[in-house]
């Protein structure tokens, strides 16, 4: 009876502090499993309350995403995504032109390009993809080298095409000035072309055990040297290969999940992984085939999957369908390994779509299809700190929110990511689109925490990769003398043959027509190299 009593004294106390906090304006903080409960039964406690334990260590947003301005004022912006171009060279010099340029595909299918950097009008289009009438545009994926640009667009028909893009950036005199007025410094103008390369679809024999035919789940560029590959997930669990020319090098059945492969994730180096609702795992281009058996055990759906860039062993972070997510260890040593390594907050009763920025995870609530009532629940943009999270959680806050955003009355149902055009690596560029508005809002994105909360909040930064240093390696090699690298890389061939001869089947992947062409590079660099020696002696 003494606890009956107790806890009917808690609930009042909780309807009371709730009451208070919808008078007053503030949320309210709730234990996580009672928060949880009620959120489900009704979506507007989310708005009014906030988890006690995970508690965000700033709600400002904006603090942390400062408005730039806006862009595709009169497009209902269906896809967006950001494409790099070629960023400083090596001398620290930065070469003209925007770091990346938004490409865009609205409701009517029609495909525009602009520069973040400039308001105003696209820079291109908006114009037709050549997908035919009738057909609409249901994917966009962009390749995320600064050297090769190209965009590959899916339709509702399964149909998907190949373009490449050109981009120059130069500078145009002003009109002249008077001999007494300053000169205005030359106007920036972007030349962006688009070329139509390949047309592909999946191959008429795969159909599905009672004749259906698949549909396209997923689709990624895959960039190895010169050679570029396009990855595409179906709705029966297969992976094919295409080449950018559209020719189809292979197809495999990487699962048997209902729905088939729902997504495929660029990974370190040259690995790929794809997921399923049950299962992921790696998959290697050159083999057409996964390289070991996938990773299982969870009983929710998958809907998202990114991976930790800063981690020094890949480790897999999946989105659940009831809001989970959890963090996988995929090698324990030199071995293969399905290590469940932690569970983030749940914090929310939407799924996350994920992507990863500077040692956080970033999930945005989605609503799932047919799920009543998903709509009206308020989504917030959340960072999640890993390190924080690794630490554990103790009695008092855990710190593992680091950011919490809402943009009230509007519902952020996209967001894209990219570098910061000022070159400072603590900021970002994220354009959001949100339910039911026109356009995209370009916003400067930075975690950093007032001096009052950075001395509450001890944050362990973890190691962090920035792709910069992959540039300066590049001009290293650029530097080193041709006969060298002919000389590392046959070395290299050497030591693969010897450990190819002695070690497990369970290595890692090594791409050996990737590193084959590589050498045949090598020697051509090296018999011009002689040629022009000899030239130059006679």
């Amino acid at each position: 009876l003494g606890e009956e009593m107790d806890a009917r004294h808690h609930t009042l106390a909780g309807l009371e502090a709730l009451r208070s906090g919808i008078l007053s304006g503030e949320r309210v903080p709730l234990p996580s499993a009672q928060r949880l409960d009620l959120e489900r039964a009704s979506h507007v406690l989310g708005e009014v309350s906030i988890d006690a334990r995970h508690r965000p260590v700033s709600d400002n947003a904006t603090r942390h995403f400062q408005h730039v301005r806006t862009l595709a004022e009169d497009v209902r912006v269906r896809l967006h995504a950001f494409m790099p171009l070629k960023r400083a060279t090596s001398s620290g010099s930065r070469s003209a032109g925007p770091t990346a340029l938004l490409l865009t595909v609205g409701e009517d299918s029609a495909f525009s390009i602009f520069d973040p950097d400039v308001d105003g009008k696209a820079v291109l289009g908006p114009l037709d993809l050549g997908h035919g009438a009738g057909r609409a545009v249901t994917r966009m994926a962009t390749t995320s080298s600064q050297e090769s640009h190209y965009v590959i667009t899916v339709d509702s028909a399964n149909v998907g095409r190949v373009h490449s893009l050109r981009v120059l950036a130069r500078r145009e005199a002003r009109p002249q000035a008077p001999k007494n007025a300053s000169q205005a410094p030359a106007e920036l103008r972007l030349n962006v072309t688009l070329n139509f390369t390949s047309e592909f679809r999946l191959p008429d024999t795969v159909v599905g055990p009672h004749g259906e035919a698949p549909t396209i789940t997923a689709v990624l560029p895959v960039d190895r040297g010169e050679k570029t590959h396009v990855l595409v997930g179906d709705s029966l669990g297969g992976v094919t290969v295409f080449y950018k020319n559209g020719t189809l090098k292979g197809r495999v059945r990487v699962c048997e999940d209902p729905g088939g492969v729902r997504g495929l994730v660029k990974g370190h180096s040259q690995s790929t992984l794809f997921f399923s609702s049950h299962s992921f795992g790696f998959f290697s281009v050159s083999q057409v085939d996964a390289q070991s058996p996938p990773c299982v055990g969870w009983n929710s759906p998958v809907v998202d999957m990114v991976l930790d860039p800063n981690a020094q062993n890949p480790r897999v972070i999946l989105a659940l369908a009831d809001g989970d997510v959890i963090a996988f260890a995929t090698t324990h040593g030199k071995s293969k390994a399905c290590d469940l390594l932690l569970k983030f907050p749940h914090v929310s009763t939407l799924p996350l779509r994920l992507q990863s920025f500077r040692g956080h995870v970033m999930g945005v609530p989605m609503a799932l299809e047919n799920s009543p009532r998903q709509a009206e629940h308020l989504r917030e943009i959340m960072f999640f700190n890993l390190a924080a999270m690794e630490n554990g959680y103790g009695a008092t806050a855990s710190n593992a929110v680091t950011v919490q955003a809402a943009f009230r009355p509007q519902q952020p149902r996209d967001v894209a990511l990219a570098p910061s055009p000022t070159g400072d690596r603590s900021q970002a560029q994220a354009a959001i689109s949100f339910e039911g508005r026109a356009g995209l809002e370009l916003y400067t994105l930075s975690l950093k925490l007032p001096a009052a909360l950075q001395e509450v909040v001890q944050v362990v930064e973890p190691q962090y990769t920035d792709p910069d240093e992959v540039g300066s390696w590049s001009s290293f090699l650029g530097w080193f003398p041709k006969i060298g690298v002919f000389g590392v890389v046959l070395v290299g061939v050497v030591l693969w043959n010897i450990r190819k001869a002695y070690s497990s089947p369970t290595d890692d992947e090594f791409d050996e027509e990737f590193f084959h062409e590589q050498l045949r590079k090598a020697r051509a660099a090296e018999e011009a190299e002689r040629r022009g020696k000899a030239g130059g002696a006679g």
